[in-house]
């Protein structure tokens, strides 16, 4: 009896853990998009300067996406399935 107790326990702190993750990493893949596409129009509106970097902006956005973007991408999507099973095996326990 005591056992499951501690096991709901141990399975909520691990839910809220995972849950404070999840949103973090959810909010880092939100400014790494924000910023590319901070860059992506700095790079269409470069106008006329010759002194302006808005040419490197253009292929930075995507380098930008598929260096920190992916990876951050993929775990947010780790977290948020780890967040899901642990949520569902709290709610299975008797």
């Amino acid at each position: 009896m005591i056992n499951d107790s501690s096991r709901a326990r141990r399975l909520v702190l691990l839910r809220r853990a995972l849950l404070a993750l999840a949103v973090g990493v959810s909010a880092a893949a939100a400014a790494v998009l924000v910023f590319a596409a901070y860059l992506f129009t700095e790079g269409y509106s470069g106008g006329g300067n010759p002194q302006s970097v808005a040419p490197l902006a253009f292929p930075l956005a995507f380098l930008v996406l598929t260096v920190v973007g992916l990876p951050v991408a993929l775990a947010c999507a780790a977290s948020w399935i780890g967040y899901l099973a642990a949520a569902r095996r709290s709610r299975s326990l008797p």
